[in-house]
Formats: C-alpha cells, structure tokens, sequence
C-alpha cells in the first residue's frame, strides 16, 4: 500500500488577487461617506445662514433695512462656512416686522455635486432652508 500526500495547491498571490478585488468597493464606501459627511455638512450650514438671516432681520426697525441685513447676514454665514453655492436664493418676509411679529427668511443654494464629492462628479443638488424669528413685543414702534 502507497500513501498519497495530499496535494498542496499552489496559493501564491491569491492573497494579492483579494486585495486588489477589495481595493475597489472599499474606495466607493469611503467616497461615499465623504460624500454623505459633505452633503449634510452644507445642508446644516444653509439652515444656520437661513436661521442667521432670519434674526439679522427680526432686529431692524424698518422691512428695506431687515431684508438687506437678513440678505447680508445669510451671505455672510456661508462665506464664513465655505459654501460656495452655484445660485443662491435668500427671500425674506418682513411683511409682519412689528413687536411680537414673525419674520420669515427662506434660502435656496443649489450646489455641485462635483464640490461635494471630492471628485469630478457631474449634476447640482438644491438645499433649501426656512428660519423665523420673533420680532421682540418690547421694541419701539407701533403694536398692530
């Protein structure tokens, strides 16, 4: 009776061969969370410039001055956050601008999804954002 050994398989660089099959979908998960972190990074930003706004101008005494300071502080707030919108959209309602009134503002910045990627990834995505903020009953002017 003769033995047989089993046979070895040769295995050399398999493990080279899973590595490189790996490679590729971990990439695509991290450049997705990148992704993901980036989008709802912006998407809070645009509602603190919408939140912004909307106090810049519950303080004015006059609807002109509360819609260009609401305009102004929203712009302010995504340059300071480096979103760089692609078409930016700032609307405020000051029609209600009088003690215990409510103003409204509104903010919609369409970005690139090539910002948000990392990479050259085609289209644009829209974020939009709405703040209101109570006119304080205590400042001057006339009560409606």
């Amino acid at each position: 009776m003769t033995a047989t050994a089993p046979r070895c398989r040769n295995e050399g660089g398999s493990a080279s061969v899973e590595l490189v099959m790996l490679t590729i979908p971990i990439m695509v998960m991290v450049a997705f969370a990148v992704f993901v972190g980036r989008y709802s990074s912006a998407n809070q930003d645009v509602h603190s410039a919408a939140r912004d706004a909307a106090r810049a101008a519950a303080v004015r005494q006059f609807p002109g001055q509360a819609v260009a300071d609401g305009d102004a502080a929203a712009r302010t707030t995504l340059i300071n956050q480096s979103v760089t919108c692609r078409q930016l959209l700032v609307d405020v309602d000051a029609s209600q601008l009088h003690p215990g009134g409510v103003v409204t503002a509104t903010i919609e910045c369409v970005l690139h999804m090539s910002d948000l990627a990392g990479f050259g990834m085609p289209g644009t995505t829209t974020v939009e954002a709405s703040s209101s903020a109570v006119v304080d009953n205590f400042r001057g002017g006339d009560r409606p």
